[in-house]
C-alpha cells in the first residue's frame, strides 16, 4: 500500500521551513605563498534552496571558482572556498571581517573579480 508523508514546516498555512529564499554566495581564492587573495562579489544563486541549513553541492561552487582561477585567470593551484547565507548582510559582515584580517594581520592584497566571475546553480 502506498504511503505519503507530509510535514508541516511550522509557518503560516503549512509553509515549509525551507521556503524558497534567495541564497547568496561569496567566494575566496587564495594561494598561501601569494600575497594576493581574490574575492568574488556576493552573488544570489537563482533557484538554490538550503537543505537543513546547508547549501546542497556546495563543494561544486568551490570547484567552479578554483577552475575559473586556473583556466581563465591563469592562476592554478589556488585554494578556493565559499560562504553562503540567505542574508546578504551576514555575508557582508563576514567579508569585511576576513578582508580586514587578511590585510592587517597577514599583509595580503585583496582583489575583487567583479563581474568577470559568476556562480551558477548546481
Amino acid at each position: 500500500m502506498p504511503c505519503a508523508t507530509f510535514a508541516n514546516g511550522g509557518g503560516k498555512n503549512g509553509e515549509k521551513k525551507n521556503a524558497e529564499k534567495t541564497v547568496y554566495v561569496w567566494g575566496v581564492s587564495i594561494a598561501f605563498p601569494d600575497s594576493v587573495v581574490y574575492f568574488t562579489e556576493i552573488q544570489p544563486i537563482d533557484g538554490a534552496v538550503l537543505e537543513n541549513k546547508l547549501l546542497p553541492n556546495r563543494h561544486l561552487y568551490s570547484y567552479e571558482l578554483k577552475d575559473y582561477m586556473s583556466f581563465e585567470e591563469g592562476k592554478p593551484g589556488r585554494t578556493s572556498f565559499i560562504y553562503f547565507s540567505t542574508k546578504r548582510s551576514k555575508l557582508e559582515k563576514k567579508e569585511l571581517k576576513i578582508r580586514r584580517r587578511l590585510i592587517e594581520r597577514e599583509n595580503k592584497t585583496v582583489r575583487y573579480l567583479g563581474g568577470k566571475f559568476k556562480f551558477t546553480k548546481h
